[in-house]
């Protein structure tokens, strides 16, 4: 109801102000008198607000009924939209259009993909677009489950998946998908920042929480003065070259423990900072020191960084306000990951992920 109210102002404002200028103008012909810089200096500014008053409306109606994307953090309105419409889950509360029993299915191989909001699909409106259901449509012999939430980390991730084991539910390969901002959790200057933010929203007045328009401005705009979020990946690479790192590949070892504990493999899928990617990509030590600290653990490592490093971020990237993978992205995933569990599975040794 009042984002009807708002679009209708927005519409009514070029008729205000087109109102105004008729007026002005017709004042000044029947005056019949020169026309003086006072009125000049009106009539121009009348003039420029009727063009300028087309905006609102025009930005209203294009994010209200024609911009249908994610932003990285959830809180605008245009986002909230979108996982209204395509974010539907099973009976377990994962994004998934199958439910997962918990015995394993004879005759099948199980994989099992661990994530975050990369794997679950953020931003990607169709879910057979993404990775995990393209790599279970090319194996129908193959059981694919996938257990991941927006805003996990590890800590989440243990978590999630040890109330997972404990209801009884079977592992054969379960794939880690790990982002370097895993880590973030451990990190309370980052969360401090995001909840900031989204009290700041909460807090917003009338017109911010029913325009889209207004709304999505104000929020990029607020994201560029928070300082954390500004360098919010340099900040996260940051973590893992400290004590936190140390403490990270303790969770790590922790989640490898429990799969074994459960007669499960663990084997690992590492994606890039896609928005970072280029010649200077800043954070190459980090993904090297995580494939030395998998090779400690015997666990099959994938890194996607030479999949990615050669194309363009923009390719890659949802939008220029949301990092996370899009179809395109996805599909190059899921064709690396399907070479390197298939060969996992019939025991041949895997070579790196090619760039296309």
């Amino acid at each position: 109801m009042h984002e009807n109210t708002v679009l209708c102002l927005f519409v009514f404002l070029p008729l205000l102000f087109g109102g105004g200028l008729l007026l002005f103008a017709r004042r000044t012909d029947r005056s019949g008198q020169p026309v003086r810089w006072p009125r000049l200096v009106m009539g121009n500014l009348l003039v420029l607000l009727f063009l300028v008053s087309f905006l609102p409306p025009a930005g209203e109606i294009y994010y209200r009924f024609f911009y249908d994307t994610t932003d990285a953090l959830y809180y605008t309105k245009v986002s909230q939209r979108w996982f209204q419409r395509h974010w539907h889950t099973n009976s377990n509360g994962i994004r998934d259009n199958m439910e997962y029993p918990a015995p394993l299915t004879p005759g099948k191989r199980r994989i099992t993909f661990i994530g975050d909001s990369f794997t679950a699909g953020h931003g990607i409106r169709d879910i057979e677009d993404r990775f995990v259901n393209r790599i279970r449509r090319a194996h129908p012999e193959w059981e694919v489950h996938m257990i991941a939430m927006p805003g996990f980390d590890t800590g989440n991730e243990l978590e999630s998946f040890t109330r997972l084991l404990q209801a009884n539910y079977e592992v054969d390969i379960v794939v880690l998908v790990y982002c370097l901002n895993d880590i973030s959790d451990m990190m309370p200057e980052f969360y401090d920042a995001v909840n900031r933010l989204r009290a700041d929203a909460r807090q917003s007045g009338w017109l911010q929480r029913n325009s889209y328009f207004v709304n999505i401005l104000y929020h990029r705009l607020n994201v560029r003065r928070e300082p954390i979020m500004k360098d919010y990946f340099s900040f996260v690479g940051a973590g893992y070259r400290g004590p936190l790192g140390d403490r990270q590949k303790e969770r790590l070892k922790a989640l490898h423990d429990l799969v074994q504990s459960h007669k499960g493999r663990l084997v690992v899928v590492t994606f890039p900072f896609l928005n970072a990617l280029g010649s200077r990509y800043d954070y190459r030590d980090v993904h090297a020191m995580l494939d030395r600290y998998w090779q400690t653990l015997h666990v099959a490592h994938l890194d996607l960084l030479p999949l990615y490093e050669h194309l363009p971020p923009q390719k890659m990237t949802i939008s220029p306000y949301d990092a996370h993978p899009n179809e395109y992205a996805s599909r190059l995933a899921a064709d690396a990951m399907d070479a390197f569990l298939s060969t996992l599975l019939t025991g041949k040794p895997a070579g790196p992920a090619k760039a296309p």
